[in-house]
């Protein structure tokens, strides 16, 4: 088995380092949940045990989004005020779990997260 530079460094970073932890996990599928460890502080949705870990298929879609495309730009907002700082909120309420993460550990999460959705897809077909 194969592994990039960039997986390498990750593996370093949380065995050795205990930075950060990029893992997704698949909740369900039918309706899709996803788990995101990192960002559990956030969770909307609880498991069987009461506790808030899931996110739904869309709301993880908009977190990978954000982690993607940076802090929130007026101009994307088409200049709605209103919209910007919802937007400058949740990138603040987000970035916040990630203080100290690199742009890189981001990048990867928002992966991690696209990554977990489409398993989620996936696993609902095999029913």
């Amino acid at each position: 088995m194969k592994i990039s530079r960039r997986q390498l460094r990750s593996i370093i970073k949380e065995s050795l380092l205990c930075e950060v932890d990029t893992s997704v996990h698949e909740g369900d599928h039918d309706p899709i949940r996803i788990e995101i460890p990192a960002l559990e502080k956030i969770a909307p949705e609880e498991n069987f045990d009461g506790e808030k870990v899931w996110f739904s298929d869309s709301d993880a879609s908009k977190i990978a989004e954000m982690l993607e495309d940076g802090p929130p730009d007026i101009e994307r907002y088409d200049y709605d005020e209103e919209r910007y700082e919802e937007a400058t909120a949740e990138w603040d309420k987000i970035t916040g779990l990630l203080d100290g993460w690199y742009d890189d550990d981001r990048e990867e999460l928002a992966q991690n997260i696209r990554d977990g959705i489409k398993q989620a897809e996936d696993a609902g077909y095999d029913y």
